[in-house]
């Protein structure tokens, strides 16, 4: 059987987008793992600074998602000129937006601890690894940035490989700074938050040093040029898309806290359960790239008939895959949920989840895909609305409701966002059959 070459383009720019992804995962898995040996009190001081950390990289990613769909378009119509000055202006958004949140993080950092419940020696204990890695997130928005131009062009290899660099860079620069070799005796938590940011400023300086060989990204002086009408444009396009990530992590915050006054065993199959459908959730977000990029770049080509093409490829891969890994975590829960617990009703729980988020899967690929595919359409504004109407008016009211309320218990959790995401796909599936897909760029 022949594999359509629409098919193969989009597995093989999605393929190394889901390796880069599972390597940013390690970033945070080595730092717990060293971490860890510091004591509980050091390893709370990391899960509430990654509260807001996870939060301030969604709209970093949001910006992200502004600068790919600006130049897959400019890089498709090889409008050279063009995709520089959007790469431009991308990296400026994204540092304005760093720098914001770097002085609040800093100038804040006591209120902030607060606003998450940290007691006295928690705050005493975070708060220096706090200010250093939310600190120093216009580095970390840069980077996010500058692996978006890449996969904006289809080059997610390089991505991949300097992922790989980092990843070594922080392994060793984690050991170094926390524990210390020889004479010098580590700065421990600091030291980590020490290594957590050198190892992003490689990244993000290879990075660049790569893209100044690819003439369609690269920057000179000469191209550090304002044009009003375009930043006003990606600003009113990532708009809507930051405000769909923080929606969707507000909405989070609330259910979770839900979730936790249900008890310890609940709240910790809710945890095992989303650790294990990150392995799911990660190949949909690859594919997804894979889509914004193979749409974005047959609208600046004029190629209107390749999209629905890569749409059905993309989505095509997407649930298969996702769906199959579900499957098999499902499957072998009773095995896989004995290296987090021995407790039996835990393990009982989780394999019913998994059995519900495998159903879910089909419904969750249709959110990922569409939601890029619309973006790269170019209307941010509609996965927003949808996204709200989702997380608010379904998943976080079905949680309270039937979970809480009425006493279900977690599956009437993971039904409600099984539902969410059903409503959110079939919206999406409207919004193609009766809307015009693709939409002028200002």
């Amino acid at each position: 059987m022949k594999i359509p070459n629409h098919a193969k383009r989009v597995f093989n720019i999605a393929l190394p987008a889901i390796g880069e992804s599972y390597l940013q995962s390690l970033l945070g898995v080595v730092d717990a793992f060293f971490i860890a040996k510091l004591g509980l009190l050091a390893i709370n001081a990391v899960g509430v600074t990654n509260l807001y950390s996870m939060t301030y990289i969604g709209v970093f990613t949001a910006v992200s998602a502004a600068l790919s769909v600006f130049l897959s378009r400019a890089f498709g119509a090889r409008e050279f000129e063009r995709t520089k000055s959007v790469v431009f202006h991308g990296f400026l958004l994204a540092v304005i937006i760093g720098v914001l949140f770097s002085i609040v993080s800093v100038l804040f950092a006591e209120p902030l601890l607060d606003m998450v419940g940290a007691n006295k020696e928690l705050k005493e204990t975070a708060l220096t690894y706090f200010q250093i890695v939310l600190g120093l997130t216009p580095f970390v928005a840069l980077f996010t940035a500058q692996s978006a131009s890449f996969r904006a062009i289809g080059d997610t290899k390089t991505p991949l490989w300097i992922g790989i660099e980092m990843n070594v860079v922080h392994i060793i620069l984690d050991y170094f700074f926390i524990f210390g070799i020889g004479s010098f005796s580590g700065l421990g938590l600091t030291g980590a938050a020490i290594a957590m940011i050198i190892a992003r400023i490689y990244g993000f300086v290879r990075l660049l040093v790569k893209s100044q060989r690819i003439p369609s990204i690269a920057l000179k002086v000469s191209d550090l040029k304002l044009h009003g009408h375009l930043l006003k444009s990606m600003v009113k396009f990532a708009v809507p898309a930051t405000l769909e990530r923080l929606s969707m992590r507000l909405g989070q915050v609330v259910y979770f806290g839900l979730i936790v006054r249900m008890g310890v065993e609940v709240y910790a199959t809710h945890n095992i359960a989303g650790t294990l459908t990150v392995f799911a959730y990660t190949i949909g977000g690859g594919f997804a790239i894979a889509a914004t990029t193979c749409i974005g770049q047959a609208i600046g080509e004029k190629n209107l008939s390749d999209i629905k093409e890569y749409r059905k490829w993309s989505y095509i891969q997407t649930a298969t895959s996702m769906t199959l890994i579900t499957g098999i975590l499902a499957a072998t829960s009773p095995w896989i949920g004995k290296l987090f617990t021995t407790n039996g009703s835990v393990i009982h729980l989780l394999m019913i989840i998994l059995i519900i988020d495998m159903i879910s899967q089909p419904f969750l690929a249709s959110v990922l895909i569409d939601t890029s595919v619309i973006q790269a359409g170019g209307n941010s504004t509609f996965p927003m609305i949808v996204t709200m109407i989702g997380i608010w008016g379904v998943r976080t009211i079905g949680v309270y409701l039937f979970a809480w309320k009425l006493g279900f218990g977690l599956p009437a959790v993971w039904i409600s966002i099984a539902m969410d995401n059903a409503l959110r796909a079939g919206l999406f599936s409207w919004y193609r059959k009766n809307k015009q897909l693709v939409r002028k760029l200002d």
